[in-house]
């Protein structure tokens, strides 16, 4: 059996993945808590025009702006230069090549590091970001030397949309002369906001520079099928002198940073991180648990309340998404429940509840606060019910139960009643349709210009299973309120008397839509899957198992479920290419790591057989190492070797390894006892 490693440190590289391409493909993240971040390549190639070393919140969460693009440091040691930067240029070249004196990279518990050897000099970069503040650290250590090394940190800048690319072509900061760096400001946009970066150094000397470097080449922007040519402003140059064994802080921010012990506030950071640890819920002493644990915090951003408040929200994926109500509740159990941060999952939800209208949850929330929110989610308010009643049961709160019950009300009298875009209960079966032509609701929700690739339109099978589970909730939660749930136990039993509509005779599973335009869709999908999770779901035990022996035959990958299998004319096997092959595939055989989770459940719901999880998480357990370091990506295609692709950091797919982690809690121990 192959067992979870348990070397102290997960993500470790050598020099054969430092020193080559393979350097470039590996990404690492930093984020600050309010939905900024920093990114980049082992390497230190910026692949994305969403790598940087400080993507500020100047609206947070979701609205962010790339600042500092680049700090492109030099070595000089007994006279020798030693370029520590790459950059990928135009031409296809790569100069200067930094990487090749790259000792080693790992992360720290979740802050990247990196080890440049040469002659017989060793220096160390340690990153990090405040949480709460648009402010990243870089820690240096000469950690061996036989003389000083001297260190020059070229500073690269921009302001702009982390979604957009330097033009080379704009007006300049005007440069201050500060405490320890420079100060510069940005005059204000057409909408009146200004911006300011302070770059600061311990023991520095910072020298104006003033010049724009062109023709930076994205390659994975290219290979998404955009442009891919970048532009950075060179506004000055930091020198500084650190005698062996001594260590200098370099800070880029939003504000000015006051002089502190350059370890003082790394060993802030360190606490943080122990204080997860220390908390949850999962057995946090395993590194591949540990580290998803550090990838879950990742996601958790601080956003503004309707009422003006502080609350929480959950953003979807980095770099690019903002915060999406359908993937903050199905990440919510496995996030923030399974690693005990109930407070903080009530803070969540009572946040997008302040949006409820009609019965309906935002679908996201928009990059720009004056952008409308747009309502087409028909299954966010349902999984917000679940969410409730799993949040509920382990705070027992009655008043913050009490404060969403209205609202939760709201959602079943509205999807019975009728809500938006063709949302109601069917009265003559209980079961619940939705759509209508051009919009997406469900989560298969790819779209091309007015071309809606997966329609849906009638009964999806996944809606039903959570709007059965959403009445359980409700009747549940109706008896803590001290009012009876008989009519949502009653509803509950009208849909799961009718359930059997789905069942596909053919091929003894369900039909993943009833009642559509065009009849029953008998498509072999995974969205069953939600059917069959629970022994009080609405299907019996015989279909359940059914069901879960056909998605393991003909859906299941190492890395997680096909969106749709092989044998259909409508499969796609690979996730690559431009915008339009990308969506055309992205629920047509892609694979979804968020599907591990019920997948999972089910299957050891009906067998009762758990000893194989191990082996069913070995794979991701590997794919911490392969894409984005310590966190698990988006998607992967369908077809070997199932390349990943998508946002790199995903936070369903990090929940849905920790959701099945906590339902199945002695998987830990028996791996530790068998490698022991």
């Amino acid at each position: 059996m192959t067992h979870f490693p348990l070397a102290t440190t997960l993500i470790d590289f050598g020099r054969v993945v430092c020193n080559s391409d393979a350097a470039f493909n590996r990404e690492w993240l930093a984020t600050n808590g309010i939905g900024g971040y920093a990114s980049g390549t082992i390497g230190g190639v910026r692949t994305r025009r969403y790598h940087g070393l400080l993507i500020a919140a100047t609206n947070p969460p979701a609205e962010r702006t790339l600042l500092l693009g680049e700090s492109s440091p030099t070595a000089i040691y007994r006279g020798v230069r030693y370029p520590l930067a790459a950059n990928e240029w135009k031409d296809g070249s790569i100069s200067p090549k930094g990487h090749l004196w790259l000792q080693r990279f790992y992360l720290d518990e979740s802050m990247p590091v990196w080890r440049w050897s040469f002659a017989d000099a060793l220096l160390e970069r340690r990153l990090f970001m405040v949480q709460g503040e648009n402010t990243v650290c870089q820690h240096w250590t000469v950690v061996r030397a036989s003389s000083p090394v001297k260190l020059e940190l070229e500073v690269l800048v921009d302001r702009r949309s982390h979604h957009e690319l330097g033009s080379g072509r704009g007006a300049p900061p005007q440069i201050t002369r500060v405490s320890r760096g420079i100060q510069l400001h940005w005059c204000a946009d057409g909408d009146g906001s200004a911006t300011d970066l302070f770059v600061q150094c311990d023991k520095s000397v910072p020298q104006p520079t003033g010049v724009w470097w062109h023709d930076f080449h994205l390659r994975e922007d290219a290979a998404r099928g955009y442009d891919a040519n970048d532009s950075l402003w060179h506004a000055a140059t930091f020198s500084l002198v650190l005698n062996p064994g001594t260590s200098s802080l370099f800070t880029a921010s939003t504000a000015a940073q006051h002089s502190a012990p350059a370890d003082a506030m790394l060993e802030v950071e360190r606490a943080r991180l122990a204080a997860l640890v220390a908390t949850n819920r999962t057995r946090g002493d395993f590194p591949v648990v540990r580290q998803l644990i550090y990838a879950a915090d990742q996601f958790i951003v601080k956003r503004q309340r309707r009422n003006g408040s502080a609350g929480l929200s959950i953003i979807a994926g980095y770099p690019w998404f903002a915060d999406w109500s359908r993937d903050a509740m199905i990440s919510l159990p496995g996030l923030l429940l399974a690693t005990r941060r109930v407070a903080d999952a009530q803070l969540v939800i009572s946040t997008f509840a302040d949006f409820l209208d009609g019965g309906m949850l935002p679908n996201r929330f928009p990059d720009r606060s004056t952008d409308p929110l747009e309502y087409n989610a028909v299954d966010a308010p349902l999984l917000m019910i679940d969410a409730v009643r799993q949040t509920f049961a382990l705070s027992g709160d009655r008043q913050w139960l009490a404060t969403l019950w209205p609202g939760l009300k709201s959602i079943v009298t509205a999807y019975t009643a009728g809500a938006r875009h063709g949302i109601q209960v069917d009265p003559s079966d209980g079961l619940l349709r939705a759509g209508v032509a051009g919009i997406q609701l469900t989560w298969m929700d790819a779209k091309i210009g007015e071309r809606v690739i997966t329609p849906r339109i009638g009964k999806p099978v996944e809606i039903n299973a959570f709007w059965h589970r959403a009445l359980r909730s409700m009747a549940q939660l109706a008896g803590a309120m001290g009012e009876s749930g008989e009519a949502y136990t009653a509803a509950a039993q009208l849909a799961q008397a009718n359930f059997g509509k789905f069942w596909n005779l053919d091929h003894s599973c369900c039909y993943d839509v009833i009642d559509t335009p065009n009849g029953n869709d008998g498509s072999i999908r995974p969205n069953q899957l939600f059917a069959a999770l629970r022994d009080d779901g609405p299907l019996p035990l015989g279909q359940r198992k059914s069901i879960v022996d056909l998605c393991m035959i003909q859906l299941w990958t190492p890395q997680g479920l096909r969106t749709l299998d092989a044998a259909n004319p409508s499969y796609r096997s690979q996730y690559r290419g431009g915008p339009t092959e990308r969506d055309e595939a992205y629920h047509q055989g892609t694979v979804w790591p968020w599907l591990f989770a019920p997948m999972i459940l089910s299957r050891f719901s009906v067998q009762n057989d758990r000893a194989e999880i191990t082996d069913f998480m070995t794979p991701f357990a590997n794919h911490l190492r392969e894409a984005g370091l310590g966190t698990v990506s988006e998607v992967f295609s369908g077809d070997p070797p199932h390349d990943p692709g998508g946002c790199f950091a995903q936070a369903w797919s990090v929940a849905a390894l920790l959701e099945a982690l906590n339902e199945l809690p002695q998987v830990t121990e028996e791996s530790s006892q068998a490698s022991t």
